[in-house]
């Protein structure tokens, strides 16, 4: 628990130095909450989003009133909000480890990843992150050699041939790299239904029996065509490929290519069981698509989140925080894992601060229920 308080800040001589202000009104409030939220279970993920508050709303009070004395209090206050909310992520992570040992299957797998994912991103300096990304690996190969990863595609080059459509011939792909409408509706699946569900299973429910052209054929070598032919137009044909990126072959399929992605997503759900339970199909701007997912009629859905500005997919999901954003294109030994934010994520990015592409975004969804 916070080592400084409300007390700590009411304390004559330390806190109530200098005239009320919002700023400050308002770290007593986050305060409060906290106080309030931690007397049940002082490891529990929910309060990670009220220590942020608590942080934020101290830092706000030294930058916008930066010469009041009750600040070296307020200081230490944030500080210890930091340090308290790296403690519960790492709580966090250790008991998403127990429980997968206990009972060791995708789910506890999942929240293991995602766990040690929120944590690594804001203490990848701490002594405990090579503790952290140990267990990371750990359940990653675990993962793999236990037939546990969402995203099966094949990540070997291979040459998906263009057809008639195309004005130039694609440069060699790594299919796994542009399959994000695929992991979207597999993880959508999954965490509606609690069954497991790959990017393999996928394909083979939509194209059973796919009649390949024969130069794809001779692309497969011997190999699974679910696992090889795992990128956008998935969904719609067999024969052809688009690169994602400005290394489309022809950038005018680009919108296309959503649109058919987002029927693709819904056709297959319903395949599978689950129920569209609303659709944006205009991309709105981020924070007005998040408004709207979290309105009364969502509650108990899981979404299909399109990034219109990048043409990527990800999986969101209501937790205590809000929305979060999960892109489980990266669900694979060498991607460690799957990305998770609190904006939308493109976990293929190389660099990882690339890998967040924040608020200003324009983004449209689909959603999901039994």
């Amino acid at each position: 628990m916070l080592k400084w308080t409300r007390a700590n800040l009411d304390t004559p001589g330390v806190g109530n130095i200098g005239p009320s202000n919002t700023q400050y009104e308002q770290l007593l409030t986050a305060l409060d909450l906290y106080a309030d939220a931690g007397k049940t279970d002082p490891d529990d993920q929910s309060l990670v989003p009220v220590l942020r508050q608590v942080r934020d709303r101290a830092e706000q009070q030294l930058t916008q009133h930066p010469t009041e004395e009750r600040n070296a209090a307020v200081a230490r206050v944030r500080d210890d909000a930091h340090t308290e909310t790296g403690r519960v992520l790492l709580a966090t992570v250790h008991r998403a480890d127990r429980a997968m040992t206990a009972d060791p299957n995708f789910r506890h797998a999942d929240a293991v990843l995602l766990a040690t994912d929120a944590y690594l991103r804001e203490f990848a300096k701490t002594d405990d992150a090579t503790i952290v990304a140990e267990i990371r690996d750990r359940i990653m190969y675990h993962k793999m050699t236990h037939a546990m990863l969402l995203n099966t595609g094949s990540t070997a080059e291979c040459n998906l041939v263009a057809d008639k459509w195309y004005y130039t011939k694609p440069r060699m792909a790594v299919p796994a790299d542009i399959n994000c409408g695929l992991c979207t509706a597999a993880a959508v699946i999954t965490a509606v239904t609690g069954s497991f569900v790959t990017t393999s299973d996928v394909v083979r429910m939509l194209s059973p029996n796919p009649q390949l052209v024969d130069a794809a054929k001779t692309g497969l070598a011997g190999r699974d065509y679910a696992t090889v032919y795992q990128h956008p137009e998935s969904f719609v044909r067999f024969d052809r490929t688009l690169q994602g990126g400005n290394s489309m072959a022809d950038l005018a399929k680009t919108a296309e290519v959503n649109v058919k992605a987002a029927a693709g997503i819904k056709k297959v759900a319903q395949m599978f069981g689950v129920a569209e339970q609303g659709t944006q199909s205009d991309a709105l701007p981020f924070a007005e698509a998040v408004q709207a997912m979290l309105q009364p009629t969502y509650e108990g859905c899981v979404f299909a989140v399109l990034i219109a500005s990048a043409g990527h997919w990800n999986l969101a999901r209501r937790t205590p925080d809000g929305l979060v954003f999960v892109d489980y294109q990266t669900d694979r030994p060498d991607r460690q894992g799957p990305q998770i934010g609190t904006t939308p994520q493109m976990g293929v990015k190389p660099i990882a601060a690339e890998r967040d592409l924040g608020t200003k975004q324009n983004v449209s969804f689909l959603a999901f229920s039994r």
